[in-house]
């Protein structure tokens, strides 16, 4: 269908140059219409394609807000915020070193780069097997050990394989909201995320096993639709 505009082109073309006489009102006519038509199934066809390789998609790159410095000498400190709880860390120490000294081994980090936040890390299970990772915002997922994911712009979540969400995280403003579970080199299961307290208040929570509690008991709400080849990009 692509080549549609030029069969139509060279038509007009013909058309014109073996016919001493002007062409007739209803040729012209014709012929822009079937030009207009084919250019909106192409448009069209272009779209489809579009989606379809995003609903595939097992890779991609996430966009956070620019940032802007209030004064020459004030830095400004990336901002991580558990979930939606209101729950928020400031991240002030070194570039590039990890934000919570427990998730040191999925290298969990927050850097602001040229005034874009950029988060790193590696989810895994309890066997040691990469889930997902995200390096300075290009993630990638593991489809043999995901269930599903979703994704926009400026967010990622995933599931693993029994369904459970293992990362979501979405930037918003100066701050990125992030939850996740995560297994360390010694098997030790960590959950961050929201959840509400025995006084009814939402708040931020670190879940971590050990021999009197050896599973991961948290459950993360998922912020997107399923399944993602239906709900693309859409939040729950």
């Amino acid at each position: 269908m692509k080549y549609w505009l030029v069969v139509v082109t060279i038509l007009l073309a013909l058309i014109g140059w073996l016919k001493p006489t002007p062409t007739p009102w209803w040729v012209v006519v014709g012929a822009s219409i079937l030009l207009v038509f084919s250019g909106i199934l192409q448009l069209r066809i272009a779209s489809a394609e579009r989606r379809a390789r995003a609903i595939s998609a097992q890779t991609g790159v996430l966009t956070s807000s620019k940032q802007t410095l209030l004064a020459p000498d004030k830095q400004l400190y990336p901002k991580v915020e558990i979930g939606d709880s209101g729950t928020i860390f400031v991240f002030t120490a070194a570039q590039g070193q990890p934000l919570f000294a427990f998730l040191e081994d999925s290298h969990f980090t927050v850097e602001l780069e040229n005034g874009e936040l950029k988060v790193s890390t590696v989810i895994r299970d309890r066997g040691g097997h990469v889930v997902a990772e995200l390096l300075k915002n290009e993630w990638k997922v593991n489809t043999a050990a995901a269930y599903d994911r979703n994704y926009s712009k400026d967010g990622i979540e995933v599931r693993d394989s029994t369904g459970d969400v293992v990362l979501q995280l979405r930037f918003l403003g100066d701050r990125v909201q992030f939850q996740g579970k995560f297994f360390n080199s010694a098997g030790q299961g960590i959950a961050v995320g929201k959840i509400k307290g025995p006084d009814g208040q939402t708040g931020g929570a670190i879940e971590v096993t050990g021999s009197a509690h050896p599973h991961v008991q948290m459950r993360i709400k998922p912020m997107f639709r399923y399944p993602s080849d239906r709900h693309l990009g859409e939040l729950a």
